[in-house]
């Protein structure tokens, strides 16, 4: 009688976690099926507007979307943590929110990065193999990283991405000349308003990610709060 009661407990832990799993990995989808697929439309119909669109890349207004992709992983991880029948259940959901919230924000860099490869490919008329050559030796070019990581970090600094070579010969080109233009005009060297920009991009990287923190956390705890955990 034991041994069958034993059994049944330890089937019914694998069902609940089975099913906790599964809500976990349903949200992660979900969120970032909203991120790419918005990403994708700013990046057809937002970002070639000319000016404006470099200037909402550079806030990277879409993402305030973080507002409700991670209210919605907030809540629904809060929830899912009634299926678990044990007393840690919450240390177990808290650490998934933990571990989700810098995957469902990091995998639109890597989509964003690979949109500018395949703009590359087509606006130059190259295979997208080429293109990425092309990509990471600009960027190794002008900030010394390659690959996703240079991309993620180039943008931290420069809103504007060119999409040719020779766009990214005249960039540099023209960079040179106002800066030179720049400093006998204002007498401020061009690394200090390099700087600056970086500092207020990221300041912009670092107050999107607060609010995808804050608000996963604060709709977490509403979750656990309505299924009395």
């Amino acid at each position: 009688m034991k041994f069958f009661k034993l059994l049944k407990r330890i089937t019914v832990y694998i069902l609940c976690a089975f099913m906790f799993v599964s809500c976990v990995v349903v949200l992660a989808v979900v969120a970032i099926t909203i991120k790419v697929l918005v990403l994708k439309l700013a990046h057809q119909f937002i970002y070639p507007i000319f000016m404006f669109g470099d200037l909402l890349r550079g806030l990277e207004i879409i993402d305030l979307l973080n507002i409700l992709v991670f209210a919605i992983v907030g809540m629904g991880l809060g929830l899912a943590t009634r299926l678990l029948p044990i007393q840690n259940a919450r240390k177990i959901s808290t650490f998934f929110l933990i571990i989700l919230i810098p995957i469902i924000l990091a995998v639109p860099q890597i989509v964003k990065y690979n949109l500018w490869v395949e703009d590359i490919a087509h606006d130059d008329e190259i295979p997208v193999s080429q293109a990425k050559m092309v990509a990471d030796t600009f960027l190794k070019r002008r900030i010394n990283q390659e690959g996703i990581f240079g991309f993620y970090l180039y943008t931290g600094r420069f809103p504007m991405i060119p999409t040719r070579q020779v766009q990214m010969q005249e960039l540099e080109r023209l960079e040179k000349q106002v800066n030179s233009k720049f400093v006998r005009v204002s007498g401020i060297p061009p690394t200090l308003i390099t700087l600056i920009m970086g500092i207020c991009f990221w300041g912009i990287r670092l107050f999107y990610f607060a609010i995808a923190v804050i608000t996963a956390i604060a709709h977490y705890r509403e979750g656990l709060r309505i299924v009395g955990e």
